[in-house]
């Protein structure tokens, strides 16, 4: 699980809550994908400057995690989002993680790529994705929603057909004068987290470890 941000142009309303951390105005993108790069989850259209736990918060997937991971199955994520039951995310570094603990991080690491590839592929099929011209909030939730079901019907090999990919993270000119605020606006929420999330983390953190 991860999520990727849809740069739009300005929007008619309320445009402060759609400028993101990176400074531009953004949708965002929360996407579950597995190790074909196909999404299996998507939720779209949360504002850019909302941080990535609250969208999670917000997504109908987190009100159904435990109907849909049964045991032993478990969603990877970054440190954005909460450590939960079915939720693994890194330690976080604080300086004296253990080798079992960097283990983890490492092995969590490798396959949360698969992710960030995933909204790469993404794009690069619908280069429409990097910069949203569509004024219509609604209307893009749709043609995005759209976008990832054609994209899990694509060929994953066929890649290198396409155009190559764009860096669409580069700041809006037009915000500079934004940039005092949106950083008070855009602060690392801090979620709760969730006890019984660590106690599995930290047993399959000791299971990875008895294999090094």
């Amino acid at each position: 699980m991860d999520g990727t941000h849809i740069r739009i142009d300005k929007p008619l309303e309320d445009p402060d809550s759609y400028i993101n951390r990176k400074q531009y105005f953004s949708i965002q993108l929360q996407g579950v994908v597995n190790h074909q790069r196909k999404f299996i989850d998507v939720f779209v259209g949360y504002p850019g400057s909302v941080h990535d736990a609250r969208v999670f918060n917000e997504s109908e997937l987190n009100e159904c995690l435990s109907n849909i991971c049964g045991d032993g199955t478990y969603i990877l994520a970054d440190s954005a989002y909460p450590c939960l039951p079915h939720v693994l995310v890194p330690y976080r570094d604080n300086g004296q993680l253990t080798r079992a603990q960097i283990n983890f991080n490492q092995k969590l690491s490798s396959c949360r790529i698969t992710s960030e590839n995933s909204f790469a592929d993404l794009k690069q099929r619908f280069r429409q994705l990097y910069h949203f011209k569509l004024r219509n909030i609604v209307r893009m939730v749709q043609v995005i929603n759209a976008c990832c079901i054609l994209h899990n019907i694509g060929n994953a090999n066929d890649m290198d057909i396409f155009e190559p990919p764009l860096d669409d993270a580069y700041p809006d000119p037009a915000l500079a004068q934004y940039e005092h605020v949106q950083v008070a606006q855009y602060e690392h929420e801090e979620h709760v987290q969730n006890n019984t999330g660590q106690i599995v983390r930290d047993e399959i953190c000791r299971q990875l470890a008895t294999r090094l």
